[in-house]
């Protein structure tokens, strides 16, 4: 007992009411004036808020004890004792149904009246701990990311929390009381009761499941249960924590593991095509230089020119499959500088096709060009040369003697459409389903017998994409080949950045 605790007699006998004050000051708590009316006792408990009530079951007035008790305890956790002349009293037994803590006879002792009230404010007090942790363990529990299902062995459920709510798209009123089975994919419920067995077995158990909302779609989750206990049917608790972004992540995990591997192969693949490439010409050499140091060969000057000739091709050739391949590690290594900027389109054409002019002449080849002249783009200086070098040298490597090269360009659909077409010997479907195809690049000899590898494409296909265009080819056997690609148009970019 709290000496002082403040008590409130409710009587409308005033002997009886004197007595019980009397008693209360021995007892050393604090009697509060007392009230005959249950009105007044409603409105005492709102301005004098006393820690216990003594009520009397029959009060004068229209509102009995009873009445008067279960209104207070709608706004106020006051505990209430009742009074009663008798303990048999049909009145009585209503007042045992609004759970009170506790009730006396009269008349009372002061024994009685002590041993009440000290185990009815002893109990209250109890009642108000017990209150506060489950508000703590509510508010926890609802502010908690994960989802919580309380239920039972057989998957009926007994509470949830605010996150379940929400996770599975159901009020708590619908949730509780509903089976488990409801609201998990039909493949996880089959084995609901396999579950169920392991829990009982183990008291704990982990898993992945979907939880199915309300409109059809589900939701990842990963659910650690517990048995509270296994008496009157057995209370599981279980966390259900929402994994979407977990899957979201393994799933991509993988797609990059599938990247890198096909990366790797293609690479390998790669790298055996180059390997190859690099050795034929050097056996050329090595071939020739042999020839050289054999003192008791002696050469006519026509058949060492022919042999100087084959190879400075084969040097030109492998010092431009060099400078690819190193343009094509720095793209790959990100190393490579992109710094576009505006140009005009002819400036650069023309300056490409005065660099292959003496390659063109050799094989009697025209190289023309249809560019507008006020036709600009927004490109890499360097990006956008090494793209039009390659094409025209492979337009060249693969057009017969007297052919024609086209480097034509126009403004489409806000980019800038470049194409170079020849009248060579073309490709077929097979060959044309090779082009750009990291892991696909091969050899392939042009008309006067130029060696070539196919990485200047990969080279050309990175580059275009790097500025968001893009490249592709239309060619028939023995009907030449036209390459075309997109870069930003200079004009509508300038129209972007103005809105």
């Amino acid at each position: 007992m709290n000496p002082g605790q403040r008590i409130l007699v409710v009587e409308d006998d005033a002997i009886l009411a004197l007595t019980l004050e009397t008693m209360l000051d021995k007892l050393g708590y604090t009697a509060l004036r007392p009230v005959a009316r249950g009105e007044d006792a409603v409105a005492a408990a709102t301005t004098e808020q006393p820690d216990l009530m003594l009520m009397d079951i029959r009060l004068a007035g229209e509102m009995d004890g009873v009445t008067a008790a279960r209104r207070i305890r709608s706004f106020s956790e006051i505990p209430v004792v009742f009074l009663s002349s008798h303990s048999e009293d049909a009145l009585l037994r209503q007042a045992k149904a609004s759970n009170p803590y506790g009730y006396l006879v009269k008349p009372v002792s002061e024994r009685e009246l002590a041993a009440c009230l000290e185990m009815a404010l002893h109990r209250h007090a109890m009642d108000m701990r017990l209150r506060e942790s489950e508000d703590r363990y509510r508010t926890i529990v609802e502010n908690i990311n994960d989802a919580l299902f309380i239920h039972d062995f057989q998957g009926r459920i007994l509470d949830v929390n605010e996150t379940a709510c929400r996770m599975v798209g159901h009020a708590r009123e619908v949730l509780v009381g509903a089976n488990l089975a409801t609201i998990v994919q039909p493949e996880t419920a089959r084995r609901q009761s396999q579950r169920m067995a392991q829990l009982m077995e183990n008291g704990s158990v982990v898993f992945e499941t979907d939880l199915v909302r309300k409109d059809g779609t589900s939701t990842p989750v990963e659910v650690s249960a517990k048995v509270v206990t296994q008496e009157s049917g057995g209370i599981v608790q279980g966390f259900a924590r929402d994994i979407s972004e977990r899957k979201q992540f393994e799933a991509e995990l993988v797609r990059k593991n599938e990247q890198l591997r096909k990366s790797i192969a293609e690479k390998d693949q790669f790298f055996s095509i180059i390997a190859h490439d690099l050795r034929s010409p050097f056996m050329g050499f090595l071939v020739f230089i042999r020839l050289l140091t054999q003192s008791d060969h002696r050469f006519e000057p026509t058949r060492i020119q022919r042999l100087c000739t084959d190879m400075k091709q084969s040097a030109e050739s492998l010092y431009a499959l060099l400078e690819n391949l190193l343009e094509w590690a720095a793209m790959q290594r990100g190393a490579a500088v992109f710094a576009p900027k505006d140009h005009r389109l002819i400036d650069l054409v023309e300056e490409c096709i005065d660099l292959m002019q003496g390659v063109a002449h050799h094989k009697n080849v025209m190289l023309t060009h249809v560019v507008p002249d006020d036709l600009a783009v927004f490109a890499d200086t360097s990006m956008l040369n090494t793209v039009l070098r390659n094409l025209l040298s492979n337009a060249v490597k693969y057009s017969e003697t007297g052919g024609t090269v086209l480097v034509a360009a126009r403004q489409n659909n806000g980019a800038v459409q470049i194409s170079v077409q020849d009248t060579g010997i073309g490709m077929d479907q097979k060959v044309m389903s090779r082009l750009f195809v990291l892991d696909q690049v091969s050899s392939r000899k042009g008309t006067t017998g130029e060696n070539g590898t196919g990485l200047g494409l990969i080279l050309c296909k990175d580059f275009v994409e790097k500025h968001g265009g893009r490249i592709w080819a239309r060619s028939e056997p023995n009907q030449g080949s036209t390459f075309t690609f997109t870069l930003p148009d200079m004009a509508a970019r300038a129209a972007r950045e103005a809105d």
